[in-house]
């Protein structure tokens, strides 16, 4: 096994189309900013709970790098950065715990982004952002459609599509510390407009904030064609390969008083991620009134990652390489050894999901009809080795482990018109799995054993819900109520060593009320309010010693809040000849333990407040800018919500912090040639931004890009 020729295999992802109901018919024209929908022309505008969109145009005035950036101007949201770069998206919603979003369904193209659904649902791997053209989060009662664990709410990546027209991109971007990227992007048609797809490719490296170099390849194709008069299919390619030398260790707290800025306490800790995925979508549409949505999918992705071993606390007899910090003061300094561990992971996922969509009238009412199902094959083989030195890509073998879960799922909605102005819609959604793990290799108490060890399990959640939606495109209310459930997953109830720590399941019940406003057509109001009660939430034990588990039961949580959205298009609104959108979201959210030990403490991870601000200009001659402020208010890292730091990093309060990025830009229309200057972070105020898994880790750092980019002539 070797962390930098990591093995790959092949996959499949697929496209969700999710058709609106009949309600509110007519609407003004779309705002072009990160938007709560209130317009017909959206798909979730209809929605019974709150949604929101980030298009295509706030993705090409922005120029993110990387998708996190774009999801905090989404509210309710909350993104945990754990490297500059944002390889890693750690994403939470409400009050949830944004650890590797195991809360949240995040779907590229309708097909779950995380390595292992049903077993492993976190996010060591993220969509690139250069492959989304925009973004669609759902919350609240319309989860129900989606699953599994969608406890927090729903994200859908959507990738460039197929366009009806030749189409090109071609871009450089530079930047400090070494940053480089290329991309390329073609689309068109053939066979007389049958026949439509698109293909695109990047690569980008660079050093890193704290000297930690990354590189990444990507390669899509996709190809749409009919499949006779009423049908068509799309088919998706995408090899997707990076190498970083992220860690899991941070500084401790000495070491990051001294310097906040300093390179990485790790320098040869590696992250390897090859991944392949192809998909197939049909949509056939079976008369006036009904559709057939066909999804097929499999994607394979090999994960590997090399760790230096250390200790925390001068070990009498023990070889060390290096020390960084203090020394004679327990938990203050690093003491790295010769030796690593290196994790290898192989994971297979191959699915199907029929959705059937059917309109139809019971007298003067109108229903529209939602039923599918979704069967999913989830394997994947878990390997630990013990290897000589930091830089080694080899070891002895200390644990091997294989899991394979079958998940079923079946959900069902009615989307009810009792009126033109009155939308009401029921929904279930049932997920069962059967789960069965077979260990061939343990580790435990420092002895290594060939073992033969067999075991099945299987779990079952029901959800219903249902949600309302009344008023006219100018004015609505909407709100809904549903349960959530997430069983625990086998990467969190079973340590290294082979052992059941006993975690429950959570369930949650969730409600929503909220209300949308018009009152001009160039400006839009959204108010919502949130309440999700938790029988059970498991929190991180901020650790990765090999006798503890990674969660743990927290017990009950409350988590009550609010979130507001305001968008205006005040050149539009004021026939200004430039012009200047303005959108700010806003979220407040008391995230807390209810009874037990922890009662009245706040959820880790959970900070009260959140707020962005985006200033928008362009005019026609195609000079343009903007402007996007951010601020994260305190939160804590730990359950028991300890205020001063800990001397190993890894517990204490989490200032809040304030970020503010600067870009201008010019397109040249006849040429389709364009110069982009980007600033992020421009206050270059590095912050706090987290002490998981194993310290403290930093972000802030001021980074400056510049881009040329020639597209035409719809790009």
């Amino acid at each position: 096994m070797a962390i930098e020729k990591r093995i790959a295999g092949v996959g499949l992802a697929a496209v969700h189309l999710v058709w609106a109901g009949p309600l509110l018919a007519q609407a003004a024209p779309p705002t072009e900013e990160v938007r709560v929908h209130g317009d017909a022309a959206d798909n979730l505008e209809r929605a019974s709970g709150s949604g929101s969109r980030v298009s295509e145009t706030d993705m090409r005035r922005a120029q993110p790098q990387s998708a996190g950036e774009m999801l905090r101007r989404v509210p309710g949201l909350v993104i945990r950065q754990e490297d500059p770069m944002g390889l890693r998206l750690n994403l939470g919603v409400r009050g949830l715990s944004p650890t590797r979003g195991r809360l949240v369904l995040v779907e590229e193209d309708g097909v779950p982004v995380v390595v292992s659904p049903y077993g492993e649902p976190e996010l060591y791997y993220s969509t690139p952002v250069e492959r989304i053209q925009n973004i669609d989060v759902i919350k609240g009662h319309d989860v129900l459609l989606y699953g599994p664990q969608t406890v927090g709410g729903v994200v859908q990546f959507h990738t460039w599509a197929p366009p009806t027209r030749e189409e090109w991109n071609v871009e450089g971007t530079y930047g400090e510390r070494n940053f480089g990227k290329a991309l390329a992007r073609y689309g068109n048609t053939a066979a007389g407009g049958d026949v439509r797809y698109v293909v695109q490719a990047f690569r980008k490296q660079g050093d890193g904030f704290r000297n930690m170099p990354f590189e990444q390849t990507d390669v899509m194709g996709k190809v749409a064609f009919a499949t006779g008069r009423d049908g068509e299919a799309t088919l998706k390619l995408v090899a997707y390969d990076e190498l970083s030398h992220t860690t899991y260790v941070g500084l401790t707290e000495p070491l990051y008083r001294a310097d906040p800025r300093q390179d990485t306490v790790a320098p040869d800790d590696t992250f390897g991620i090859r991944r392949y995925e192809a998909s197939l979508r049909h949509e056939q549409r079976l008369g006036e009134h009904t559709k057939l949505n066909t999804l097929l999918f499999a994607y394979t992705m090999n994960m590997g990652l090399r760790q230096q071993d250390f200790d925390r606390t001068k070990v009498q007899g023990t070889e060390y390489v290096r020390i960084l910090g203090p020394q004679g003061i327990d938990g203050a300094g690093l003491y790295f050894k010769k030796t690593s561990q290196i994790r290898e992971r192989n994971y297979n996922v191959v699915g199907v999901e029929p959705r059937v969509e059917h309109h139809f009238h019971t007298g003067p009412i109108a229903h529209k009809l939602v039923l599918g199902g979704r069967m999913m094959f989830d394997s994947a083989r878990r390997r630990a080795f013990a290897a000589g030195s930091p830089t080694a890509d080899t070891g002895d073998l200390l644990t091997d482990d294989t899991t394979s879960i079958l998940g079923l799922a079946a959900y069902g909605e009615d989307r009810i018109a009792f009126r033109n102005d009155l939308l009401v819609t029921p929904g279930v959604r049932v997920e069962h799995a059967i789960s069965k793990r077979y260990s061939k290799r343990i580790y435990e108490g420092g002895v290594v054993s060939d073992v033969d060890l067999e075991g099945s399990s299987t779990s079952t959640g029901v959800m219903p819900g249902i949600g309302m939606i009344y008023g006219k495109p100018s004015f609505n209310l909407f709100g809904g109520l549903h349960s959530g459930y997430s069983p625990p997953r086998i990467s969190q109830s079973i340590t290294p060593t082979g052992q059941d720590v006993g975690l429950s399941a959570e369930r949650s019940i969730n409600w929503e009320l909220g209300a949308r406003v018009r009152p001009l057509r160039w400006a839009r109001l959204e108010a919502s309010g949130f309440l999700t009660n938790f029988d059970n939430q498991l929190i991180s034990n901020n650790t990765l010693s090999g006798s503890a588990a990674e969660f743990k039961n927290g017990g009950k949580t409350r988590h009550l809040g609010t979130e507001l959205t305001a968008i205006a298009q005040i050149g539009r609104g004021l026939k200004l000849p430039v012009d200047v959108d303005i959108a700010a979201q806003y979220t407040w959210s008391r995230s807390t333990f209810v009874g037990g030990l922890y009662d009245g403490n706040f959820v880790p991870y959970a900070p009260q407040h959140l707020l962005t601000a985006t200033l928008d200009v362009e005019h026609k001659s195609g000079f343009g800018g903007q402007a996007t402020f951010g601020y994260v208010g305190s939160q804590f890292a730990d359950e028991t919500n300890t205020v001063e730091a800990e001397i190993s990093g890894r517990a204490g309060e989490i200032p809040s912090y304030r970020t503010l990025d600067l870009g201008a830009r010019y397109r040249h229309e006849p040429t389709g040639l364009s110069a982009l200057l980007t600033i992020k972070n421009v206050l270059d105020d590095v912050y706090l931004s987290g002490r998981l898994p194993n310290g403290i880790f930093t972000n802030g750092f001021r980074q400056v890009f510049v881009t040329l980019k020639w597209s035409g002539p719809g790009s």
